[in-house]
């Protein structure tokens, strides 16, 4: 039974949020579990006439740690060389280019427009440095683009790219055909049912196409068979299975350590790599660390050496994850797009139909159970009654749920028709529970035991349903006292992660990193003042948790912080 003390402290800080419903679209999303801000950022055109402007940041303000998210996104280039490249790319036909204009920026990337004599537009994406790994994200997104397109699915051209920053422009990019339409989530209110349930029948069946297209091994593909990384021509050499581009096996001095990235033709040594890259990094960098306010009033500091033991129990799992025989459909590799979220689906903007699938950045081949995924709100699409009557920002936002909702209905409907290997996948009935736990061991050191322990033990409870455990007894034990205590901390650590997420959507809806959009912030910032003072005061009769509050208040700048900064600062000037 919970304590008094911990009940009373929940109810009066649950009483400081404002509880509510946010429906998001992702398909299958590998990001940005880290706190990115791929997703949420606008995607309008930004005319600049000051040209340092094209390598800083403009498309949003962080509420703490500003400088240093500013930092991993400032990207300074040669802004003529780039143009000259272009040029040279697209060839004579449209002229010279007249001016670069910066469109957009993501999670990971600037992307910008460079404008020739004609009116033909090019893109270029410029990958931020928290993009990672290094030649390989951009090498293997321009592969996987130039290999997509050949098979005709709907993806951009790629004209040429580089992925060395030592190419006299200073810095990697790939040059992309400017797709002609808008996207999905620009256009939700002028859609109509047709227009939204074509769109869910037509991703389906682009994904059938892609699960059954045959891979030999786990990692990013494809990669061009090249006999140096200069050669680099979009349309040269054959291609293949390379190291995986996935940015957690990079990020944070992770490109520093002696761990496998593949590729792998066993998918239990790819599960086995995913630990051991966390014990590596937590063995070299991690640190003792208490979890931020108010998860710090549960638990105090803890130490890397549990989360070392966690991920050595995830590894005794690992081999039993996936079935025995490499064969397996379940272990088929597979490609699927690592993002596929409205603002990453093109449509006409005329008839509503599909023109492309953008950002294949970080995509990677990976077993077919832990590729597998669908939409979790499947709720049927309903409008409420008297719509005319309800005021208008009600009835935006009731609409834009009900278009959102039938495009799930319908994807997974079309899914469940025509993709026969995905299906298997996820009938399989376990396949959510071992995503989480591997998803759970590829996680950074932050002071959590929480998620990965209890990832680890809905394993074990379910051992008997595993693959080919027949007669093999379970590696791991937990008492019933055991399982008793966690079971009751869980729950309050999991209340104290939604109090906290209410938090979040009370300050403008910032995110885990504090972005808000800039027309928002002077407001956000006044409202998470308020926040403070307000749960300052609600801690002030118990002097432990007020203590708890000062060491860890979450929305604040951080020292950790600074020294990635001073990181990314000095490998700049190196």
């Amino acid at each position: 039974m919970r304590h008094s003390r911990w009940v009373k402290l929940l109810q009066l800080l649950s009483s400081t949020s404002r509880l509510s419903t946010v429906c998001t679209i992702t398909f299958n999303s590998r990001r940005p579990f880290t706190g990115f801000v791929a997703s949420q950022l606008p995607s309008r055109t930004v005319t600049m006439e000051n040209q340092s402007s094209l390598f800083t940041y403009t498309s949003g303000r962080f509420l703490f740690n500003e400088d240093v998210r500013l930092n991993e996104r400032y990207v300074p280039f040669n802004v003529k060389a780039l143009e000259k490249a272009a040029e040279t790319a697209i060839g004579r036909e449209h002229g010279k280019v007249q001016n670069t204009q910066k469109m957009a920026e993501g999670g990971f990337n600037r992307v910008l427009v460079l404008r020739f004599e004609d009116g033909f537009e090019v893109v270029a994406k410029v990958p931020f440095h928290i993009a990672g790994p290094e030649y390989f994200a951009t090498a293997s997104e321009a592969a996987t683009l130039t290999f997509l397109r050949r098979q005709e699915f709907p993806v951009p051209e790629v004209y040429h790219y580089s992925a060395e920053k030592d190419n006299g422009i200073g810095t990697e990019f790939i040059l992309v055909e400017k797709v002609q339409g808008v996207s999905l989530r620009s256009r939700w209110e002028k859609l109509r049912d047709k227009h939204i349930i074509d769109l869910g029948l037509i991703i389906a069946q682009l994904e059938e196409k892609l699960f059954k297209l045959p891979f030999s091994a786990i990692g990013s593909f494809p990669l061009f068979k090249e006999t140096s990384p200069e050669a680099n021509s979009a349309h040269q050499g054959e291609f293949c299975i390379g190291p995986i581009a996935d940015y957690t096996f990079t990020h944070d001095r992770r490109a520093q350590l002696d761990i496998g990235r593949g590729p792998w033709t066993s998918p239990m040594q790819y599960l086995q790599d995913i630990g051991q890259k966390e014990i590596e990094w937590t063995k070299t960098f991690g640190k003792p660390m208490e979890p931020r306010f108010i998860h710090n009033s549960l638990v105090g500091v803890q130490h890397p050496d549990q989360y070392m033991d966690l991920l050595r129990s995830y590894q005794r799992l690992a081999p039993h994850l996936l079935p025995k025989d490499d064969a397996h459909i379940l272990n088929q590799p597979t490609l699927r797009h690592p993002d596929l979220t409205p603002a990453n689906i093109i449509i006409s903007p005329k008839t509503g139909s599909l023109v492309s699938l953008i950002d294949w950045q970080h995509a990677v081949v990976q077993p077919m159970l832990l590729a597998a995924g669908i939409p979790t709100d499947r709720k049927p699409p309903e409008l409420p009654k008297r719509l005319n009557e309800i005021p208008e920002a009600e009835k935006e936002t009731a609409i834009n749920l009900y278009r959102r909702r039938l495009l799930f209905i319908t994807y997974y409907l079309a899914t469940g028709a025509h993709n026969n290997v995905h299906i298997k996948g996820l009938h399989d009935p376990l396949f959510r529970f071992r995503q989480l736990l591997v998803d759970s061991a590829g996680r950074q050191w932050n002071g959590d035991l929480m998620s990965l322990k209890g990832a680890i033990i809905r394993t074990t409870a379910f051992w008997r349903f595993l693959p080919d455990v027949k007669d093999v007894p379970c590696p791991l034990q937990f008492s019933d006292g055991e399982l008793r205590d966690f079971e009751t901390l869980e729950a309050d650590w999991l209340d104290a992660s939604l109090v906290r997420e209410n938090w979040r959507q009370r300050v403008c809806y910032m995110t885990e990193e504090g972005w808000v959009p800039i027309e928002d912030y002077e407001e956000a910032k006044k409202k998470l003042e308020e926040l403070k003072q307000q749960i300052r005061s609600l801690c002030e009769g118990d002097e432990d948790v007020l203590n708890a509050f000062e060491r860890g208040w979450p929305f604040r700048d951080d020292a950790k912080c600074k020294r990635h900064c001073n990181i990314i600062h000095n490998n700049m000037k190196a």
